[in-house]
C-alpha cells in the first residue's frame, strides 16, 4: 500500500514538474510587450547634478558676454543653430529659440513634413506679420526646438526606407533629451511640453508619442507631453498608420488635428478618427475651407496659426505645473553652434512712406468733400 502511495506521489510530482515546464515554455514564447530600445550615449560628459555646473554648450567660453548681449536685446531677437547627435551617432541640424521666461517657459518641438526642412517654421506666415511660426511662439513666451529629420534638410541627404522609421522616432526622443538638459539648466519647464508635426511629420510625432518611454525622463514617470498638434496628417506617413495610433493617444494626450477640407487624403484621415478624438473634451478637430496641404496650409491659410496658439495655450502654456529638477545621466552634446539674430521686418523707404501718407490725405479730403456735397443737397 505504501509503495502504491509512493508510486502515485512520484507520478504526481513528475506530472506537476512537466506541467510547469510546459507553462514556462509557453510564457517564453509569448511576444514581449513593446518597449523603447535601450537609450544610448549622445556624446559628451554625463550630467552629475540636476542643474549642471559645467559650461553651457550654447554659451561657450564667452558665456557672460553672450548673457550681457541678450540682456541688452529685446525678448525674442535671437536663436541658436547647431548639430545634435541622435542615439546612433547621426548628427541632426537643429534650431533652439530660448525663452525669456526661463523656468516658467512652456516648450514646443516642431517636426517638419517629409522631404522638407525646419526652415518651414522660419518662413513668414501670412497671419503673423511677416514672422515665422518658431519666432512667433518664442515671442509668445515659449522655448522652441525645431530639427531637420535624418536624410533631409541640412543633414546628409539620402532616400529614406521603411527601415528608417524607428530611427526617425528615436530622433525625436533625442531631441526631447536635449530639452531635458535645457530644463535642468533652468531654460524651460519640460513638464509643459507640446509637439507640432506637419504632413508625414504629424504621423511620426504621433508614433513617437505612442511608444512607451516617449518624453519620459526616468522610468516610472509620466510622459511630459501635454499637447500634440497634427497638421495635415497622412494615412500612413513614414509607414505609421494614424488610425492605429490615435485610439491609444486620444484619451491620454490632448490632441488637435488640423486639415484642409478640400485636401482629400488628410481630410479623410482626420474624419476616420473623429469619433475617437472628440470623445475627450480637450481634443480638437478643425477643418479649413482650403485644398492647401502641410506647410502651405500652415503658412497661407488664415486662422491656422490662431488655432495653434489657442490650443497650445490651453493644453500646455497654462498648465499649473511648477519647475522641479530632473534626474538625468544621459550625456548631451551639440556642435557647430551659431547664434542667429532676428531682423525686424523691413520698413518702407521714406519716399514710399510719404507717398502713402499723401494718398491717405487725398482720400480723406475727397471723402470730406463728398460729405459736404451730400449735406448741401439735403439742405432746404
Amino acid at each position: 500500500m505504501r509503495d502504491g502511495i509512493r508510486g502515485w506521489g512520484g507520478r504526481g510530482l513528475a506530472a506537476v514538474l512537466a506541467g510547469l515546464v510546459i507553462v514556462g515554455m509557453a510564457v517564453a514564447q509569448q511576444p514581449k510587450p513593446p518597449g523603447r530600445a535601450r537609450v544610448r550615449n549622445q556624446g559628451g560628459a554625463p550630467l552629475k547634478k540636476a542643474r549642471p555646473e559645467a559650461a553651457d554648450p550654447l554659451n561657450p567660453a564667452n558665456a557672460r558676454a553672450v548673457e550681457k548681449a541678450a540682456e541688452k536685446s529685446a525678448a525674442g531677437t535671437y536663436h541658436f543653430t547647431f548639430r545634435l547627435r541622435s542615439f546612433d551617432g547621426t548628427p541632426l541640424a537643429a534650431s533652439y529659440y530660448p525663452s525669456k521666461l526661463a523656468t516658467g517657459a512652456a516648450v514646443v518641438m516642431l517636426v517638419h513634413e517629409g522631404g522638407r526642412a525646419r526652415k518651414d517654421f522660419e518662413d513668414p506666415v501670412s497671419d503673423l506679420k511677416g514672422k515665422g511660426l518658431a519666432e512667433h511662439l518664442q515671442q509668445e513666451g515659449y522655448a522652441v526646438l525645431s530639427l531637420d529629420l535624418r536624410g533631409q534638410g541640412q543633414n546628409a541627404r539620402r532616400e529614406l526606407t521603411q527601415g528608417d522609421r524607428q530611427q526617425l522616432a528615436e530622433d525625436l526622443q533625442a531631441a526631447y533629451i536635449f530639452l531635458l538638459d535645457r530644463h535642468n539648466r533652468g531654460d524651460l519647464n519640460i513638464a509643459k511640453l507640446g509637439v507640432l508635426g506637419v504632413g508625414e511629420g504629424a504621423n511620426l510625432a504621433a508614433a513617437w508619442a505612442y511608444q512607451p518611454g516617449a518624453a519620459v525622463s526616468t522610468d516610472g514617470r509620466a510622459s511630459d507631453l501635454n499637447g500634440l498638434i497634427l497638421i495635415s496628417p497622412m494615412p500612413a506617413g513614414y509607414g505609421y498608420a494614424l488610425k492605429s495610433l490615435v485610439p491609444s493617444l486620444a484619451p491620454r494626450v490632448p490632441l488637435a488635428l488640423l486639415a484642409g477640407a478640400k485636401d482629400a487624403p488628410s481630410k479623410d484621415t482626420v474624419e476616420a478618427v473623429r469619433g475617437v478624438v472628440e470623445r475627450v473634451r480637450l481634443n480638437r478637430i478643425e477643418l479649413f475651407p482650403s485644398s492647401l496641404h502641410g506647410y502651405k496650409l500652415l503658412r497661407l491659410e488664415p486662422k491656422v496659426s490662431e488655432a495653434i496658439t489657442r490650443f497650445l495655450e490651453n493644453s500646455v502654456k497654462l498648465r499649473p505645473t511648477e519647475w522641479e529638477p530632473r534626474y538625468n545621466l544621459i550625456p548631451v552634446t551639440v556642435s557647430e553652434i551659431v547664434t542667429v539674430r532676428h531682423k525686424e521686418p523691413e520698413k518702407k523707404p521714406e519716399a514710399e512712406k510719404k507717398a502713402a501718407e499723401k494718398k491717405d490725405d487725398a482720400e480723406k479730403k475727397d471723402d470730406a468733400e463728398k460729405k459736404d456735397d451730400a449735406e448741401k443737397k439735403d439742405r432746404p
